[in-house]
């Protein structure tokens, strides 16, 4: 059975991400597949760790929609929605990292933070990169010593599962940022 005419989702999220400068693009992209896929990863807790990391395990999912107005903000400002990107997903890092503690391996989520801080602005901006990946990194070195005890404590067992998890997330984006990346350059090249 076909679908309605008016049903075309996937239409609509791409006229939503697109810009016509590609970086932007690129961040909007990126922004929407975060925050497309954030609200499972409570789910994910769950069905890892088990009942007793709910209701804790929802705030995970708080930045959401931070994620998904990223390309409504590049609408209004191009440095606007691509400076937005690396600093929602660092300071949403650091937010999981309070929550599940560095044993987790949350805070590789960090090192795409640098990636997309070094892809995404022109050289008249790198003190922007410059600044922002070298934020995320020192995060990266001195959060187990900043943030505390997290909110939920992990035992060695889950906090193995949750670095498995986190280290195929991690790899899953960056491997997107790779691919929007050529894609980018290759725009760059053809146009």
């Amino acid at each position: 059975m076909p679908l309605p005419l008016n049903f075309n989702a996937l239409a609509r999220l791409r006229a939503y991400a697109a810009h016509n400068d590609p970086a932007t693009a690129m961040a909007n992209t990126v922004a929407l597949s975060v925050g497309g896929n954030m609200p499972f990863y409570p789910l994910y807790m769950l069905v890892l760790l088990g009942w007793r990391v709910l209701p804790f395990c929802l705030l995970t999912a708080l930045a959401t929609p931070a994620f998904l107005i990223v390309p409504w903000l590049s609408r209004h400002s191009s440095l606007g929605g691509r400076l937005a990107l690396p600093i929602i997903g660092t300071v949403n890092t650091i937010w999981c990292l309070k929550l599940l503690g560095p044993a987790s391996g949350v805070g590789l989520f960090l090192f795409p933070c640098i990636l997309l801080a070094a892809l995404l602005f022109r050289a008249a901006e790198r003190w922007l990169c410059l600044g922002l990946a070298t934020l995320a990194l020192v995060l990266y070195f001195l959060s187990g010593h900043i943030l505390g005890a997290p909110v939920i404590p992990l035992n060695a067992d889950e906090a193995g599962i949750m670095t498995v998890l986190n280290a195929a997330s991690v790899a899953t984006l960056t491997w997107l940022l790779a691919l929007l990346f050529s894609s980018l350059l290759e725009k760059t090249r053809l146009g």
